[in-house]
């Protein structure tokens, strides 16, 4: 045989050799995992402590189980319980060691700590069928992200075998979970997630298939976890990691040939977008944000309707719920409402603190549309003239049309105001439009927010223009920047910004408090519907803790 045949012989045999070998299934230490059931109790420091049940079918191999908890940063597990089916609670042991055999591991178990994580290890015992239940304790599970307290959390990822049924449970000891003060997400698996019976509910529909996986947004009123840890991201900013596909490889296909389709319409839409026709016929151009020259005046004599009306025309409509901030951030300076954190009284159920509106009638505006709105919100008010922040989020669906409604009313005020002040004037079929100089007025407005956004650049170019720093706050509450503007106003001057802080009854510390608490009120207004209840998504993205693996090994 010649060396060239003799060397593709020897090849191939050892390709069909690779070939044989790579079609040997790989099999489990156990048969199955038919069900795993977690129940979550949530302690109001942030911790909770997890008591999960697995059930195993035929273990035939193997020395250990264990569970892995990785991304775990800012949190800690300890108190690891064991108990099989017979009732016997395993020995718990100071350190875990890998390499012991199955009956030295047997009955007994521990945590071994990674860099970045947990593995909560227990001996597999006799072969056969068993029920293992493991209880732990999570320290910093729940986080305060500012705007609400929450987790994200993978409770059952790609095990020895996949379960073929997932149900996990979550309750407070002292509190009932419900729709008025929990949301609740699923990703990863074909099931529902639900608020039901005093707590949030997930359970599969449907087995569990390589690569799935159980993860788990939960997102709560702050006030139930006072002593929870501070996160420096938002809730907004989790969930929208969690909301992100990092795994959908037909998605990320899709959307770059529909982005790919849509470029010349995407172009087109921006260069008519900018172009608007005035009262008189003509056609005018809206420079680009970058050419929008940066205004520190305030527009319309500060008049907010003016402004939101020559926003609508603009068509950069602003939502009502920031129309209603402006508002109450102008309200606060002028003593016609507090806003503040107060302890529920005893006779309301699970009394905590909450955010309010404290109405003070003495200085109640008596102008339009401030008095409208006023009225309205006072209407909801106990009868110390309180309007808690839970009562107005059980009522928000129905306030929503009216304040939907008051907004049209301020927008018809703003317009009514623009005519006035010749910026405006309706066309020869009864549409509202700017005249030329007022759509020149109108691209100040646009000047300003450019100005607030950079306020702080802008401030130590040149005069900080300290007189204006109410208007300033009220506009920047308006266009969704309160906060990015605060913190210009205190980084500019900070012994003025104390002082100014004084104006709203709050210090320099607690003035950011103030644009929190006008914000959450704000969006409490708004129907809330997402959360509640629903199947759980096939894809979630990243920024969870847990997960990681397990199962026997």
């Amino acid at each position: 045989m010649k060396p060239t045949q003799k060397r593709l012989l020897i090849f191939s045999a050892l390709l069909s050799l690779l070939f044989i070998l790579g079609s040997v299934p790989v099999f489990a230490a156990e048969e199955a995992i038919p069900s795993i059931g977690i129940e979550a109790e949530l302690q109001s420091d942030g911790s909770a402590v997890i008591t999960e049940t697995w059930e195993v079918r035929g273990v035939s191999s193997g020395t250990e189980y264990y569970k892995a908890l990785d991304n775990m940063d800012g949190m800690s597990v300890h108190s690891l319980r064991v108990w099989d089916e017979s009732g016997t609670q395993y020995k718990t042991l100071d350190s875990w060691n890998t390499d012991l055999s199955r009956e030295e591991k047997s009955g007994t178990c521990g945590i071994i700590k990674k860099s970045d994580g947990y593995e909560l290890c227990w001996g597999i015992g006799s072969y056969g069928d068993h029920i293992y239940t493991i209880q732990y304790t999570i320290d910093g599970l729940v986080k305060d992200y500012g705007d609400y307290a929450g987790f994200y959390h993978q409770f059952v990822s790609e095990l020895s075998s996949a379960p073929e049924s997932v149900s996990i449970k979550l309750q407070m000891a002292d509190t009932y979970l419900t729709a008025d003060n929990a949301r609740i997400w699923g990703y990863g698996f074909t099931g529902d997630v639900e608020i039901q019976n005093n707590g949030l509910s997930v359970l599969s529909s449907e087995a569990l298939d390589d690569g799935d996986y159980v993860n788990v947004l939960c997102r709560f009123d702050r006030s139930l976890f006072p002593l929870a840890p501070k996160s420096d991201m938002s809730f907004g900013k989790l969930q929208k990691s969690a909301e992100n596909d990092n795994s959908n490889l037909f998605l990320s296909i899709f959307v770059v040939i529909f982005l790919a389709c849509i470029i010349i319409g995407v172009i087109l839409a921006l260069f008519l977008s900018s172009r608007y026709k005035l009262a008189d016929g003509t056609t005018v151009r809206l420079p680009g944000r970058k050419q929008t020259v940066k205004n520190w005046a305030i527009p319309f004599d500060g008049g907010i309707p003016a402004v939101y009306a020559a926003m609508g025309l603009l068509r950069k409509g602003i939502p009502c719920e920031k129309l209603m901030g402006a508002y109450l951030i102008r309200w606060q300076e002028a003593g016609s409402i507090r806003m503040e954190q107060r302890e529920s009284v005893s006779n309301r159920k699970n009394a905590k603190k909450e955010d309010v509106i404290v109405f003070l009638p003495e200085k109640r505006p008596d102008q339009e549309p401030d008095k409208t709105l006023y009225e309205l919100l006072a209407g909801n008010a106990d009868d110390g003239g309180i309007l808690w922040i839970s009562d107005l989020e059980k009522r928000s669906e129905r306030l929503h049309e009216k304040l939907t409604a008051w907004a049209a009313e301020v927008k018809g005020a703003g317009e009514k105001t623009l005519i006035q002040l010749n910026a405006a004037a309706a066309d020869t079929k009864g549409v509202i439009r700017f005249t030329s100089s007022g759509f020149e007025q109108a691209s100040r407005v646009l000047g300003l927010r450019n100005y607030l956004m950079e306020m702080q650049k802008q401030g130590e170019d040149g005069a900080s223009r300290k007189e204006l720093w109410g208007d300033y706050l009220v506009f920047a509450s308006l266009f969704g920047i309160g906060e990015q503007v605060l913190k210009s106003m205190k980084a500019l001057d900070p012994d003025y910004y104390d002082t100014f802080s004084g104006r709203y009854g709050y210090n320099t510390y607690s003035m950011m408090y103030l644009m929190t608490v006008t914000n959450h009120i704000s969006s409490a207004s708004v129907p809330d519907t997402s959360g509640t209840g629903g199947s759980a998504s096939s894809f979630g993205g990243g920024g969870f803790s847990g997960g990681g693996g397990g199962g026997s090994r």
